[in-house]
């Protein structure tokens, strides 16, 4: 007499009732796990981490990655469960990986939200959710967030009658999102009060130069320049201006608007000219402080500065992954 039970090769996945629609039970608890509050976490991790030589080991969030299916596994990795997996909603709360989640939601919304499934879209939303929240605690890209906000409405409107799942999920994207725009709009910036330590006004020339060189956004310069007339005079400098164009464009994107006839004599080009035109052109790079990567042993995916617990004894071979490469592995 033949035995049955479930095909080991594709289990099914067990299902709960949520205030948010039915979710996979194993994707639940962990984001039950996650949205615990952070005294009962931590106490919870020092009665079941196992402790050894003295140190504790920490959470590494990482996921393995399944290219395709076979006979042996019909279940390939969804985007959903990377998402949870790799604690997307937890990254947005990091300032080192707040740019890298922002340009990942800002693909995910021009590309195709609408066809995503409903997990996903979910997920994406509440992802937002938590960036604006982290954005109004930390009062911390701000305008960046809005823009973010705004790209949300046009992908909500424009996939209003061609997206998957049903119309009142739909309609609860567009409350959420509109009560994210509310609360920024709400938001107002609070100026320091004089309490007789140093202002940034207060800084010589030097220090203030100094602080321009490590900033990457051409627009934290330019507004920055405009709050007096010490600051502007800083801004205006044309070696500032060359060290952004040699950080953000290659040689022979700049030798496009470099003007020949003035050949080897730096002193007559405009810098913020020519960092203006290749801006339009090719626009700015992308600069990441944490990113993905995947493990080139066991296909793990993982972020860079908190590792993986990969068994392989080649450390370090791993290849970073750039928004738009996370999102092909997912064929987005």
């Amino acid at each position: 007499m033949p035995f049955l039970s479930r095909d080991w090769r594709s289990p099914g996945d067990q299902w709960v009732r949520t205030n948010e629609g039915w979710e996979r039970l194993r994707l639940w608890r962990i984001k039950i796990f996650e949205r615990m509050n952070e005294n009962i976490l931590a106490r919870l991790l020092r009665l079941a981490v196992i402790e050894r030589d003295d140190t504790w080991h920490k959470h590494q969030p990482h996921i393995h990655y399944i290219k395709g299916i076979s006979k042996e596994r019909k279940v390939m990795t969804s985007l959903s469960e990377a998402f949870v997996h790799l604690d997307i909603t937890g990254a947005a709360r990091d300032l080192r990986r707040f740019n890298y989640v922002r340009k990942l939601m800002f693909l995910l919304l021009n590309r195709n939200f609408r066809y995503l499934s409903g997990t996903s879209q979910k997920n994406i939303i509440n992802i937002l959710e938590e960036m604006t929240n982290q954005v109004l605690r930390t009062e911390i890209n701000v305008p960046a967030m809005k823009a973010l906000l705004n790209c949300a409405v046009n992908s909500l409107t424009d996939g209003q009658y061609s997206h998957i799942g049903s119309e009142c999920l739909w309609n609860k994207h567009r409350a959420a999102v509109s009560r994210m725009i509310s609360k920024l709009d709400k938001y107002q910036l609070k100026q320091r009060q004089a309490d007789g330590k140093p202002m940034f006004e207060d800084l010589p020339e030097d220090c203030v130069r100094c602080i321009f060189r490590k900033l990457s956004d051409h627009t934290d310069i330019i507004h920055t320049g405009q709050a007096n007339l010490a600051n502007h005079k800083v801004s205006s400098q044309m070696l500032l201006w060359k060290q952004l164009c040699f950080f953000h464009f290659n040689d022979h994107q700049l030798l496009v608007f470099l003007p020949h006839e003035l050949g080897l004599d730096e002193d007559k080009i405009n810098w913020k000219y020519i960092y203006r035109r290749c801006y339009k052109r090719f626009g700015m790079k992308d600069i990441f402080t944490d990113h993905l990567a995947i493990c080139c042993h066991c296909d793990t995916l993982f972020w860079q500065s908190i590792g993986h617990p990969c068994f392989s004894d080649s450390e370090g071979k791993s290849r970073p992954l750039s928004p738009e490469a996370f999102l092909d592995l997912f064929l987005l």
